[in-house]
């Protein structure tokens, strides 16, 4: 009978996103993570076929994980603007993980900006000013709105915003409320 396996997938994925965490390190090797999880290479390579394929199962468990702390697609309550500032929140207080995912090179950034457009969407669909727009009318309203909140985030991540979580908020409160307003008045002068 083989022995049963003591370190799984998800104990993998969960070692290497806590190394994302923790350093911030720019060579992701299986080494590493064996080291956080006192073994040897061998399960990463019995669980993944190389570090690309363990890379793109991370890059889902990311996913997974943003859904969980950002997007709460569940909350049919949950707004553009909760999303801005789980986003924000999420740079504050998880800052490491935040650069490494999307400022190294460690893990796809096309497919997480791609997923995090795509959920977006998602939630613009519940915004009453959005509701019935077209695909085009709501990635004008991003074209907006994400560059400065995503911005606002990685300077969060790196320290240049030290502020109470209640500032940040409000912060993110008059970013998503003026980027409306320029939104609904290019809409309107379309229109015309």
């Amino acid at each position: 009978m083989p022995r049963k396996r003591r370190i799984l997938k998800h104990h993998i994925l969960d070692a290497a996103l806590e190394l994302m965490r923790e350093e911030e390190f720019d060579r992701f090797t299986a080494r590493k993570i064996a080291e956080s999880l006192n073994a040897s290479t061998q399960p990463i390579y019995k669980e993944f076929k190389n570090m690309d394929d363990l890379k793109v199962n991370l890059t889902a468990y990311v996913q997974d994980k943003m859904d969980e702390c950002i997007f709460k697609l569940e909350d049919e309550r949950l707004q553009i603007r909760d999303v801005c500032k789980n986003y924000i929140l999420f740079s504050k207080n998880e800052g490491c993980l935040f650069a490494a995912l999307f400022m190294g090179r460690e893990v796809n950034v096309t497919t997480l900006h791609t997923y995090i457009f795509d959920q977006l969407h998602l939630v613009l669909d519940r915004h009453e000013k959005a509701q019935g727009r077209s695909r085009e009318d709501k990635e004008q309203l991003l074209d907006i709105l994400w560059p400065t909140v995503h911005g606002f985030a990685i300077l969060t991540a790196q320290g240049k915003y030290e502020m109470p979580d209640e500032e940040l908020i409000e912060k993110v409160n008059d970013i998503v409320d003026h980027s409306i307003e320029v939104w609904s008045k290019s809409l309107t002068e379309q229109a015309s």
